[in-house]
């Protein structure tokens, strides 16, 4: 009898498939979106790279400096229009890219950006810190926090 109830508790489990099945996996923001940084020519590199299924909305992708300005950046990747069900029209980055920008002898610059995981969830805006250390005037490492 309970040989029976374990085979059949199995088979009913079996029955979800949805319960077995990978699509209903959903990645933290932090794991969806893997940053890194570089320097390059006095200028910094911040790398973008997206699970697949995910995608960043272009426009949610803002630099500021320590007085709280934007900071205009350079995007090396690829954008494409999507009807977003959240905001209408929008362009879209939903492949690895990445942004340069001039640092400006700032230690500190706030990166703010916000994704989603296609047809399943919207990710809150995340910020992260980009610390920059110089020696003398050129700068000697790059971090994210």
């Amino acid at each position: 009898m309970k040989k029976k109830l374990i085979i059949v508790s199995f088979f009913s489990l079996l029955s979800y498939g949805q319960i077995f099945d990978s699509n209903n996996f959903i990645p933290s923001a932090d794991k969806a979106f893997t940053l890194s940084t570089d320097i390059e020519n006095q200028s910094i590199l911040v790398s973008f790279k997206l699970v697949p299924a995910t995608y960043i909305y272009f426009d949610k992708i803002i630099l500021k400096d320590s007085k709280d300005s934007n900071i205009n950046f350079k995007f090396l990747g690829k954008k494409e229009e999507k009807e977003d069900i959240f905001f209408g029209l929008i362009e879209i980055v939903d492949s690895d890219f990445k942004i340069k920008f001039a640092s400006n002898d700032e230690k500190k610059i706030s990166l703010n950006y916000q994704g989603c995981y296609k047809n399943k969830v919207c990710y809150p805006s995340k910020m992260k810190n980009i610390v920059i250390k110089y020696n003398k005037k050129s700068i000697s490492s790059v971090k994210i926090n």
